[in-house]
Protein backbone atom coordinates (compact mmCIF):
# COMPACT_ATOMS: atom_id res chain seq x y z
CA UNK A 1 0.00 0.00 0.00
CA UNK A 2 1.36 3.35 -0.74
CA UNK A 3 -0.03 5.51 1.49
CA UNK A 4 1.41 8.63 -0.16
CA UNK A 5 -1.16 7.90 -2.74
CA UNK A 6 -3.52 6.83 -0.11
CA UNK A 7 -3.41 10.59 1.78
CA UNK A 8 -3.46 12.37 -1.50
CA UNK A 9 -6.61 10.84 -2.56
CA UNK A 10 -8.08 12.50 0.48
CA UNK A 11 -6.49 15.92 0.24
CA UNK A 12 -6.25 16.47 -3.68
CA UNK A 13 -7.92 13.74 -5.28
CA UNK A 14 -11.31 13.81 -3.60
CA UNK A 15 -11.05 16.20 -0.67
CA UNK A 16 -14.42 16.73 0.21
CA UNK A 17 -13.60 15.59 3.57
CA UNK A 18 -10.87 16.97 4.07
CA UNK A 19 -11.61 20.40 1.94
CA UNK A 20 -9.11 22.82 3.92
CA UNK A 21 -6.12 20.18 3.88
CA UNK A 22 -5.23 17.80 6.47
CA UNK A 23 -3.26 18.92 9.48
CA UNK A 24 -0.73 17.09 11.56
CA UNK A 25 -3.25 15.65 13.78
CA UNK A 26 -5.89 14.04 11.61
CA UNK A 27 -2.74 12.36 9.59
CA UNK A 28 -1.34 10.96 12.74
CA UNK A 29 -4.59 9.52 13.95
CA UNK A 30 -5.12 8.15 10.71
CA UNK A 31 -1.71 6.65 10.21
CA UNK A 32 -2.06 4.76 13.73
CA UNK A 33 -5.47 2.80 12.48
CA UNK A 34 -3.70 2.34 9.11
CA UNK A 35 -0.65 0.44 11.48
CA UNK A 36 -3.08 -1.22 14.01
CA UNK A 37 -5.14 -2.43 10.82
CA UNK A 38 -2.11 -3.60 8.91
CA UNK A 39 -0.88 -5.69 12.12
CA UNK A 40 -3.78 -7.11 13.46
CA UNK A 41 -6.64 -6.90 10.90
CA UNK A 42 -5.45 -6.43 7.12
CA UNK A 43 -5.27 -10.40 6.53
CA UNK A 44 -8.65 -11.58 8.04
CA UNK A 45 -10.83 -8.87 6.95
CA UNK A 46 -11.19 -6.72 3.50
CA UNK A 47 -10.83 -3.04 3.02
CA UNK A 48 -14.55 -2.76 2.82
CA UNK A 49 -14.42 -3.26 6.75
CA UNK A 50 -11.77 -1.25 7.15
CA UNK A 51 -13.37 1.87 4.96
CA UNK A 52 -16.53 1.30 7.10
CA UNK A 53 -14.60 2.27 10.32
CA UNK A 54 -12.98 4.98 8.76
CA UNK A 55 -16.25 6.38 7.80
CA UNK A 56 -18.02 6.27 11.33
CA UNK A 57 -14.96 7.23 13.07
CA UNK A 58 -14.80 10.06 10.93
CA UNK A 59 -18.42 11.01 11.85
CA UNK A 60 -17.85 10.38 15.86
CA UNK A 61 -14.78 12.35 16.03
CA UNK A 62 -15.74 15.17 13.98
CA UNK A 63 -13.33 14.80 11.46
CA UNK A 64 -10.07 14.97 14.20
CA UNK A 65 -9.61 11.16 13.39
CA UNK A 66 -8.21 10.54 16.92
CA UNK A 67 -9.83 9.53 20.00
CA UNK A 68 -11.82 12.23 21.34
CA UNK A 69 -14.30 12.85 24.52
CA UNK A 70 -17.98 13.71 23.78
CA UNK A 71 -18.73 16.99 23.10
CA UNK A 72 -14.90 17.40 21.83
CA UNK A 73 -13.93 18.63 26.26
CA UNK A 74 -10.64 18.83 27.21
CA UNK A 75 -11.72 16.38 30.51
CA UNK A 76 -14.64 14.00 31.28
CA UNK A 77 -15.97 16.57 34.07
CA UNK A 78 -16.27 19.28 31.35
CA UNK A 79 -18.02 17.14 28.66
CA UNK A 80 -20.09 16.04 31.61
CA UNK A 81 -21.00 19.62 32.36
CA UNK A 82 -21.33 20.68 28.53
CA UNK A 83 -23.65 17.74 28.39
CA UNK A 84 -25.59 19.07 31.38
CA UNK A 85 -26.37 22.03 30.10
CA UNK A 86 -27.17 20.93 26.50
CA UNK A 87 -29.65 18.47 28.43
CA UNK A 88 -31.16 21.06 30.58
CA UNK A 89 -31.80 23.26 27.17
CA UNK A 90 -33.93 20.77 25.78
CA UNK A 91 -31.06 19.64 22.77
CA UNK A 92 -30.65 16.05 23.62
CA UNK A 93 -34.42 15.15 23.23
CA UNK A 94 -33.26 11.58 21.96
CA UNK A 95 -31.43 11.10 25.87
CA UNK A 96 -33.91 9.35 28.30
CA UNK A 97 -31.40 9.40 31.50
CA UNK A 98 -28.03 11.28 32.00
CA UNK A 99 -25.56 8.99 31.16
CA UNK A 100 -23.14 11.19 31.89
CA UNK A 101 -23.36 11.65 35.74
CA UNK A 102 -20.68 10.37 38.10
CA UNK A 103 -21.25 6.42 38.01
CA UNK A 104 -20.65 3.90 41.10
CA UNK A 105 -16.57 4.38 40.54
CA UNK A 106 -17.07 8.47 41.06
CA UNK A 107 -16.28 8.66 37.46
CA UNK A 108 -18.45 10.55 34.38
CA UNK A 109 -19.00 7.59 31.86
CA UNK A 110 -19.32 10.59 29.33
CA UNK A 111 -18.28 9.04 25.49
CA UNK A 112 -15.07 8.68 24.70
CA UNK A 113 -12.69 7.20 21.50
CA UNK A 114 -13.01 6.84 18.21
CA UNK A 115 -16.41 5.15 18.20
CA UNK A 116 -17.56 6.94 21.36
CA UNK A 117 -18.13 4.46 24.26
CA UNK A 118 -20.76 5.76 26.85
CA UNK A 119 -21.57 4.53 30.09
CA UNK A 120 -19.63 2.00 32.68
CA UNK A 121 -20.85 -1.09 31.28
CA UNK A 122 -19.67 -0.28 27.44
CA UNK A 123 -16.24 0.39 29.11
CA UNK A 124 -16.45 -2.69 31.08
CA UNK A 125 -17.66 -4.28 28.45
CA UNK A 126 -14.70 -3.08 25.62
CA UNK A 127 -12.28 -4.57 28.61
CA UNK A 128 -13.75 -7.69 28.75
CA UNK A 129 -13.99 -8.10 24.65
CA UNK A 130 -10.45 -7.06 24.33
CA UNK A 131 -8.83 -9.89 27.21
CA UNK A 132 -11.23 -12.20 24.95
CA UNK A 133 -9.97 -11.31 21.88
CA UNK A 134 -6.43 -10.12 22.47
CA UNK A 135 -5.14 -11.70 26.02
CA UNK A 136 -4.61 -8.16 26.89
CA UNK A 137 -5.46 -7.07 30.39
CA UNK A 138 -5.99 -2.97 29.37
CA UNK A 139 -7.18 -1.55 32.55
CA UNK A 140 -10.50 0.43 30.43
CA UNK A 141 -13.10 -0.40 33.28
CA UNK A 142 -10.69 1.21 35.95
CA UNK A 143 -9.53 4.26 33.71
CA UNK A 144 -12.30 5.31 31.42
CA UNK A 145 -9.31 7.58 29.92
CA UNK A 146 -7.33 4.92 28.13
CA UNK A 147 -10.01 4.43 25.82
CA UNK A 148 -8.14 7.81 24.42
CA UNK A 149 -5.54 5.69 23.77
CA UNK A 150 -4.87 5.56 19.95
CA UNK A 151 -3.99 1.95 19.55
CA UNK A 152 -6.95 0.80 22.02
CA UNK A 153 -9.16 2.95 20.17
CA UNK A 154 -8.71 1.57 17.32
CA UNK A 155 -8.90 -1.71 18.47
CA UNK A 156 -11.94 -1.26 20.04
CA UNK A 157 -13.52 0.44 17.15
CA UNK A 158 -12.68 -2.09 14.80
CA UNK A 159 -13.24 -4.99 16.52
CA UNK A 160 -16.13 -3.67 18.00
CA UNK A 161 -17.49 -3.23 14.42
CA UNK A 162 -16.29 -6.86 13.58
CA UNK A 163 -17.43 -8.32 16.10
CA UNK A 164 -20.83 -6.46 17.43
CA UNK A 165 -20.14 -4.90 20.57
CA UNK A 166 -22.17 -1.55 20.65
CA UNK A 167 -25.13 -2.89 19.22
CA UNK A 168 -26.96 -6.14 18.42
CA UNK A 169 -25.37 -6.34 14.69
CA UNK A 170 -22.10 -6.27 13.13
CA UNK A 171 -20.26 -5.83 9.63
CA UNK A 172 -21.06 -8.97 8.32
CA UNK A 173 -24.65 -8.30 8.99
CA UNK A 174 -23.88 -5.50 5.87
CA UNK A 175 -22.62 -7.44 3.20
CA UNK A 176 -24.69 -8.49 0.18
CA UNK A 177 -23.60 -9.40 -3.14
CA UNK A 178 -23.37 -5.69 -4.25
CA UNK A 179 -20.97 -5.13 -1.08
CA UNK A 180 -21.16 -3.70 1.91
CA UNK A 181 -23.63 -1.84 2.92
CA UNK A 182 -22.37 1.42 4.50
CA UNK A 183 -25.23 3.48 4.72
CA UNK A 184 -27.56 0.91 6.66
CA UNK A 185 -23.96 -0.35 8.86
CA UNK A 186 -24.45 2.99 10.69
CA UNK A 187 -26.96 0.70 12.91
CA UNK A 188 -23.54 -0.77 14.22
CA UNK A 189 -22.37 2.44 16.12
CA UNK A 190 -26.07 3.80 16.27
CA UNK A 191 -29.86 3.66 15.69
CA UNK A 192 -29.64 6.83 13.24
CA UNK A 193 -29.32 5.28 10.01
CA UNK A 194 -32.11 6.65 8.91
CA UNK A 195 -31.46 10.26 9.00
CA UNK A 196 -27.37 10.24 8.77
CA UNK A 197 -27.03 7.15 6.33
CA UNK A 198 -26.19 8.97 3.36
CA UNK A 199 -23.42 11.14 5.08
CA UNK A 200 -21.51 7.77 6.70
CA UNK A 201 -22.33 5.95 3.08
CA UNK A 202 -20.42 9.13 1.40
CA UNK A 203 -16.99 9.09 4.10
CA UNK A 204 -16.86 5.03 3.70
CA UNK A 205 -16.99 5.26 0.24
CA UNK A 206 -14.13 8.23 0.07
CA UNK A 207 -12.12 6.02 2.63
CA UNK A 208 -12.44 3.09 0.51
CA UNK A 209 -11.85 4.68 -2.88
CA UNK A 210 -8.00 5.95 -1.36
CA UNK A 211 -7.50 2.62 0.13
CA UNK A 212 -8.11 0.94 -3.36
CA UNK A 213 -5.94 3.60 -5.09
CA UNK A 214 -3.22 3.38 -2.87
CA UNK A 215 -2.97 -0.90 -3.34
CA UNK A 216 -4.49 -2.03 -0.61
CA UNK A 217 -6.39 -4.56 -1.75
CA UNK A 218 -3.70 -5.51 -3.45
CA UNK A 219 -0.92 -5.65 -0.45
CA UNK A 220 -1.54 -3.60 2.50
CA UNK A 221 1.66 -3.94 3.56
CA UNK A 222 3.20 -4.29 7.71
CA UNK A 223 2.77 -1.45 9.95
CA UNK A 224 5.04 1.92 9.26
CA UNK A 225 5.35 2.69 13.31
CA UNK A 226 5.36 0.43 16.55
CA UNK A 227 2.01 -0.27 17.40
CA UNK A 228 2.49 -2.40 20.35
CA UNK A 229 -0.19 -2.46 23.58
CA UNK A 230 0.68 0.03 25.88
CA UNK A 231 2.96 -1.51 28.07
CA UNK A 232 1.95 0.76 31.37
CA UNK A 233 -1.41 -0.31 32.11
CA UNK A 234 -1.55 -1.73 35.86
CA UNK A 235 -1.40 1.35 38.72
CA UNK A 236 0.29 0.12 42.11
CA UNK A 237 -1.39 0.10 45.09
CA UNK A 238 -0.43 3.37 45.84
CA UNK A 239 -2.20 5.08 42.59
CA UNK A 240 -5.07 3.42 43.04
CA UNK A 241 -5.91 4.59 46.83
CA UNK A 242 -5.06 7.88 45.57
CA UNK A 243 -7.21 7.75 42.42
CA UNK A 244 -10.17 5.96 44.43
CA UNK A 245 -9.85 9.29 47.17
CA UNK A 246 -9.63 11.80 44.18
CA UNK A 247 -13.12 10.46 42.37
CA UNK A 248 -14.56 10.80 46.08
CA UNK A 249 -13.67 13.99 46.49
CA UNK A 250 -14.74 14.82 43.08
CA UNK A 251 -18.41 13.37 43.61
CA UNK A 252 -18.77 14.68 47.07
CA UNK A 253 -17.39 17.82 47.19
Amino acid sequence: MNRTVFFDHLTVTDPRLFADGMTAAPRAGLSVKLDVWAKWYAADYPVSYLAAALGQIYRETGGRMEPVLEAFAPDRKTSAERLQKAFDAGRLSWVKSAYWLPDETGRNPVGGGDIQLTHRRNYVGAEEKLKARFGVDIGLAEDYDLILDPVVSAHVAFSGMIEGWFRPCKLEDFCGTDGLDYAAARDIVNGDAGLIGDEIARNCNIFEAALIAAGAEDDFGPPESDVDWPVLRKRSGWRRIVSWFQSFADKFW
